[in-house]
């Protein structure tokens, strides 16, 4: 229980969701939790601060524990495996939201997962989807019909992680190829992984069979020469065009499957990324049919949109629904979630199918001006704006483009105190070429 001196105010804790889901989780108590260290002890007590983001966390143990009722810092480097031990109920967001699913890639509910420890420990089972940032994984596990516990690994304790089918499998299930298209292209790819740069730059039509003996014979006249230097040396290839020639066999060798698959022509781009949905969890929507809500198309601006390469589609009890063609980035979400001061919920679609609904949404392409959220902490920015009641800063990087009535749009759109009402003092600092800007905002 707290102590007399303890308020609501002095628990944060902010335990990411997994998409499509809603979580009855507090943020403003504390979580009996339990944590198993490096060395294998397991220390059961209360979780009193944990950001999500941050390698740190504030734990008081229990009972019976020589240092309890002390607040203990831990850092994540620290432990193996952090367990919230009270179970919250689970609610899926409902289907109608994204606009109606194809059922042939309706999203798992649960999703098969392995991962494998630093220490060599490998843990298996399922999960109800999973979110991992920078500094680990967050698992969701299923202890009762709609009841899920809470689990973190911390990113250095990871040796390898693993979450769904492999992308082959579920693309034969799917009947989206053949087993005999599916090994051709798992055989393409092994072929692409083994070619070597003077075999790559032959088969890309740069060199000869002749020029590439000819380098080959001058760099063992010079052991520490490189081949790609060998060749420039010799006349054969331009330094330029053997940087281009480097990044494409990198790139190459790295080609996921699905890619190849699209590249022979065997597989189209939209299956593909209903296949990638649902190995990920998440709805594959069409929007041919879909007419995006006028408030969702409102939180997000259209340079924002574009840029980003999202179409909001509709608000359902606080939460965003967006689509993208692939897999949003942590700084992507970030800039979505400040921008309309709501959880973002995922969803994949076509990108044609966004273009399409973009232009009409938004119109012609255009210049507009914009603040451009990178490198803001969701967590930090949304807790200080919900609040309003003491001093922060907020760092975006540079407004772009515009004259002044634009951006003080921009600013009162993204930065209002929406939640209680009221208003708020926002004086923005700013240096002749700076490449960031810091708006101070406080209660009048």
């Amino acid at each position: 229980m707290p102590s007399s001196s303890e308020t609501a105010a002095s628990y944060t804790i902010h335990w990411p969701e997994p998409a499509h889901l809603r979580l009855n989780q507090s943020e403003g108590t504390p979580e009996a939790c339990e944590i198993e260290f490096n060395d294998g002890t397991i220390e059961r007590g209360e979780l009193l601060r944990f950001t999500g983001r941050d390698e740190h966390l504030v734990f008081r143990p229990g009972p019976g524990h020589p240092r309890h009722p002390t607040k203990i810092v831990v850092r994540t480097t620290r432990f193996k495996r952090l367990r919230l031990t009270t179970s919250i109920r689970k609610e899926a967001l409902e289907a109608q939201a994204f606009g109606g699913t194809d059922p042939l890639v309706a999203p798992s509910q649960v999703q098969v997962y392995n991962v494998e420890f630093t220490d060599h420990e490998i843990e298996s089972g399922e999960t109800n989807g999973f979110v991992r940032n920078a500094i680990g994984l967050f698992l969701y596990i299923s202890d009762g019909a709609d009841t899920l516990q809470r689990s973190f690994i911390p990113e250095q304790a990871i040796a390898y992680f693993q979450a769904g089918d492999p992308i082959g499998r579920l693309l034969v299930e799917e009947n989206a190829v053949s087993e005999e298209q599916l090994k051709a292209a798992v055989e393409k790819q092994q072929e692409m992984r083994k070619l070597v740069l003077g075999d790559y730059l032959i088969e890309e039509g740069l060199i000869t069979q002749a020029q590439l003996d000819a380098a080959l014979a001058h760099q063992k006249t010079k052991p520490s020469l490189r081949l790609g230097e060998a060749l420039i040396e010799l006349g054969y290839v331009k330094p330029e065009t053997l940087q281009i020639a480097l990044a494409r066999q990198r790139a190459n060798r790295g080609r996921p499957l699905g890619q190849i698959l699209v590249d022979m022509g065997v597989l189209d781009t939209d299956t593909l990324t209903k296949i990638h949905a649902k190995k990920m969890g998440r709805p594959f929507v069409s929007l041919a049919t879909f007419t995006p809500s006028a408030d969702a198309v409102r939180t997000i601006s259209a340079s924002a949109a574009r840029r980003l390469g999202v179409m909001p589609l509709s608000i359902e009890h606080g939460d965003l629904i967006v689509a993208s063609e692939s897999q949003l980035d942590a700084s992507a979400v970030n800039e979505l979630t400040l921008s309309s001061r709501m959880r973002v919920v995922q969803v994949m679609a076509p990108g044609q199918e966004i273009a399409a609904r973009q232009l009409e949404a938004y119109g012609e392409a255009t210049e507009d001006s914009e603040i451009r959220f990178e490198g803001v902490d969701v967590n930090d920015a949304n807790s200080a704006l919900r609040r309003a009641a003491e001093p922060g800063d907020l760092h975006v990087r540079e407004i772009v483009g515009g004259e002044d009535p634009h951006l003080l749009k921009a600013i009162e759109k993204a930065l209002a105190a929406v939640e209680h009402g009221g208003l708020l003092e926002i004086r923005i600092e700013a240096r002749d070429g700076a490449r960031e800007t810091t708006i101070r905002y406080s209660r009048p």
